[in-house]
């Protein structure tokens, strides 16, 4: 699982390519539009838009994943730590998650010493049953 700033992240360049694909869709798709009402309308043989419904029903798709996207978006920022808080709580929460890592890090380095101190009484001890096993053995 990813943090929330790279899902925000990741959200973001996806809203970005959905930005992309519709534009490239509707320049590449669109119909042609005469730039006064009096022109005639141009005809390209070797160009065959979509159809008026087509056209709308996919441009409201791209529209819809858009939104969605942006939601999702909305979410995430909404769930940042932080978001209504003022500089002083968050430092405040900062200074108090720092004595808990120190703490932990004081039980980890203790942890650590018994686990060492175990260790070797278990090696004195394997140790011991070894020569005790090769002393009966002479």
């Amino acid at each position: 699982m990813t943090d929330r700033l790279t899902q925000l992240q990741i959200c973001l360049d996806q809203l970005l390519d959905m930005f992309h694909a519709s534009l490239t869709y509707v320049d590449q798709n669109h119909d042609v539009i005469p730039l006064h009402p009096s022109d005639p309308k141009q005809k390209d043989p070797d160009y065959d838009p979509p159809s008026e419904k087509v056209f709308t029903d996919n441009l409201n798709e791209l529209t819809s994943d858009i939104i969605l996207k942006t939601k999702q978006i909305l979410t995430i920022i909404d769930t940042l730590p932080g978001i209504g808080v003022s500089e002083k709580e968050q430092m405040e929460k900062i200074s108090q998650l720092q004595k808990e890592l120190e703490v932990t890090e004081l039980e980890k380095k203790e942890a650590i010493l018994k686990k060492d101190r175990l260790q070797q009484w278990v090696d004195e001890l394997i140790i011991m049953i070894s020569q005790g096993i090769a002393d009966t053995r002479n």
